[in-house]
């Protein structure tokens, strides 16, 4: 029995044994799979993806052969990065996170799967890793922090007299905020003084680019998404206002950014692909330290400075003897430099003085609140006409922005573009109609979910999250033509076609379906006893309200120079904005008055943003000052009530008046 029982043993033990070569050997021979989430379309960052994969290939390693690649882009959306990682983190052997957000995502829901990450700043900050030696968890990676206190010495070589800088970046990006505060520490130890503005979306660039531009010498822009993907309006500025910017990705450069010092994206992608290799062989993902960058780029635009008329031979002279040494303590002994000399054709202009650069500010707050006064109109027709809050502006505004965009990057005349973007925020607006009237859906929750259809509709219209319309004729590109400046080319084109707008809606409201659809708004009972078609009614307000505010958008995308789908952010704040500001101005005005008054109180409300700009508020408590003014404006009509003044609640004049 004994000895039965011991060849029982050793057949067991035989077999795990067995087993045991044969599951090594499987996994020696098995595909790997590898997830990649990228958080939005950038160029660095999709360099950096491609360096990856690339690199992968270069050891052995090829997609569809011994690893299977799943490539996911959360094209900036928050609300999709929880869903996309989760099944990036079930689906595959180790997940790669580029950028900030997309790392923090699979970091937080991994328990089990190796984390690579690239393109983040900082990853002790972002707690991705608890230290850069010694990670002390599931993620490991590659940081793309570049060294400031290099940027700032190139800079006092280029312009040694340089007293005061301006520093922009995204208040919601972690990585640009890290970059920031360094940033402050290094000027304010160089003697430089620093005025520090932050944007929420690429809505707020031209404003905050121009208010810093007309009070500082030099512009400083971090490694940030939101600004690069706005970076042809600002270097436009730059050109205008004879301001440098400095600083971003290498890859800003040849947009028009004077100069850069930082990390070569393709190379940290390699580099990334180092530690996947090593995780690949079996080592541990908590004994990988994460690594700085290792190639750095001198980055020089030589057409930029000519136009800015700045001698850039101590960048050159810097970037041909600069070492493999970089200054920053942060970075490692091996990190190596090379140089790089971007030429890009630039049209120059005349010089500016600061008072000539703040007049500029308020030009441009006058160009911009004449284009925004389209979208408030827009919003006027369902909140006051049809007295509905509609949420699809926040939707229809970039959709008639992508649209016009990819029809001028496809060839299409501008003017047939922008007519086109119209029309597609009339569709947007019949859909909202129809679920409001026809499915009995309430109109809130129509225009939130009309908005969340157009999320995706307007991706699939881009194609990416940005499209940028820098090289192509444009509406703006052609006032310019006759030898206007951008600002007044686009203060004029803003008179235009709010006086088209205008003019069409004073004609239209007074024929008999205008009246209809006013009366509608006044009282549904009222107007369905007199035999109106409400629903009707409804819908054809929907379809005016929603094409004028994506005309806005196509005409912001012109002005701008690209199309981004976050552009529809905060629209319905500004369109009631000037709406209510218009109210609080003026009286019992006839209706074609009144929605002249409604582009005043845009082209108003735009100036008071500016002036909260000219303050030097904190970068952080900039939305906080603008929700107090918005708040005080909202209040106003109630003092108004509490002094026995009447406000206007009437579209049509007093009696004897008229239009």
């Amino acid at each position: 029995m004994k000895k039965v029982l011991t060849a029982l043993l050793t057949l067991v033990a035989a077999v795990m044994v067995l087993a045991g070569c044969s599951n090594v050997n499987s996994s020696k021979n098995k595909t790997v799979h590898i997830g990649i989430l990228q958080y939005v379309e950038h160029e660095s960052l999709t360099a950096a993806r491609k360096g990856f994969v690339s690199e992968l290939k270069k050891e052995g390693y090829v997609d569809g052969k011994n690893i299977a690649i799943d490539y996911e882009n959360a094209q900036g959306d928050q609300s999709n990065l929880q869903t996309i990682s989760q099944s990036l983190i079930d689906d595959n052997d180790m997940v790669l996170g580029i950028a900030t957000p997309a790392a923090q995502a699979l970091t937080n829901l991994s328990t089990d799967t190796p984390i690579l990450f690239t393109a983040v700043t900082d990853p002790v900050s972002a707690k991705l890793v608890k230290s850069m030696d010694k990670v002390g968890g599931m993620a490991t990676g590659t940081s793309d922090m570049s060294p400031i206190d290099k940027q700032v010495e190139l800079l006092q070589k280029v312009m040694p007299n340089v007293k005061k800088v301006g520093i922009m970046y995204t208040t919601n990006e972690r990585n640009s905020e890290v970059q920031v505060e360094e940033a402050e520490k290094v000027f304010k130890k160089a003697g430089i003084q620093t005025i520090t503005k932050g944007i929420s979306s690429t809505n707020d660039v031209q404003d905050t680019a121009k208010s810093l531009m007309s009070q500082t010498e030099v512009l400083f822009i971090p490694t940030d998404n939101t600004i690069v993907s706005a970076i042809s309006l600002v270097t436009d500025l730059s050109k205008e206002t004879k301001i440098p910017i400095v600083g971003g990705s290498a890859d800003v450069v040849k947009d028009g950014v004077l100069f850069t010092y930082g990390a070569n994206y393709e190379a940290l992608g390699r580099q990334t692909a180092k530690l996947a290799v090593r995780l690949i062989k079996g080592e541990e993902v908590g004994n990988i330290s994460a690594e700085y960058p290792k190639t750095l780029d001198v980055v020089v635009n030589e057409d930029m400075a000519k136009t800015l008329g700045i001698d850039i031979s101590s960048i050159k002279k810097e970037a041909s003897t600069t070492s493999s040494t970089s200054s920053s303590s942060s970075q490692e002994k091996d990190s190596q430099t090379s140089s790089k000399k971007i030429d890009k054709t630039a049209n120059s202009s005349s010089s500016k003085s600061s008072s000539n650069g703040f007049l500029n500010v308020i030009l441009s707050a006058i160009s911009q609140g004449m284009l925004w006064a389209i979208m408030a109109i827009g919003v006027f027709i369902t909140f006051r006409i049809l007295d509905i809050a509609d949420m699809t502006a926040e939707g229809a505004f970039p959709l008639g922005a992508a649209s016009t965009t990819i029809m001028i990057v496809n060839g299409f005349n501008p003017l047939i573009a922008t007519f086109v973007g119209f029309v597609a925020g009339t569709l947007a607006g019949a859909v909202s109609g129809f679920l409001h009237t026809k499915m009995k859906i309430p109109a809130l929750l129509t225009g939130i979910i009309t908005l969340t259809a157009l999320y995706s509709v307007n991706l699939l219209v881009l194609g990416s999250s940005n499209v940028s319309l820098s090289g192509q004729k444009t509406l703006v590109t052609m006032v310019m033509g006759l030898g206007l400046s951008k600002l007044t080319g686009v203060i004029l084109l803003g008179i235009v076609f709010v006086s088209l707008v205008i003019g069409f809606l004073v004609l239209l409201l007074n024929t008999q379906v205008g009246l209809a659809l006013r009366a509608t708004g006044d009282n549904i009972a009222m107007g369905e006893a007199n035999g109106i078609k409400v629903d009707r009614m409804k819908i054809l307000g929907y379809m005016i309200s929603n094409g004028l505010i994506a005309l806005s958008g196509a005409l912001m995308a012109q002005n701008n120079g690209y199309a981004d789908m976050n552009m529809g952010t905060g629209t319905i704040v500004n369109g009631l904005a000037a709406i209510i500001l218009a109210e609080v101005i003026v009286k019992y005005l006839p209706l074609g008055k009144r929605l002249w008054s409604i582009v005043v109180g845009a082209v108003l409300y735009r100036l008071v943003l500016v002036i909260i700009l000219a303050m030097n508020v904190d970068a952080q408590m900039l939305k906080l000052a603008s929700a107090i003014l918005l708040a005080i404006i909202l209040y106003v009509p109630e003092v108004r009530k509490k002094l026995q003044i009447k406000p206007n609640k009437s579209l049509t004049p007093e009696a004897g008046g008229k239009d």
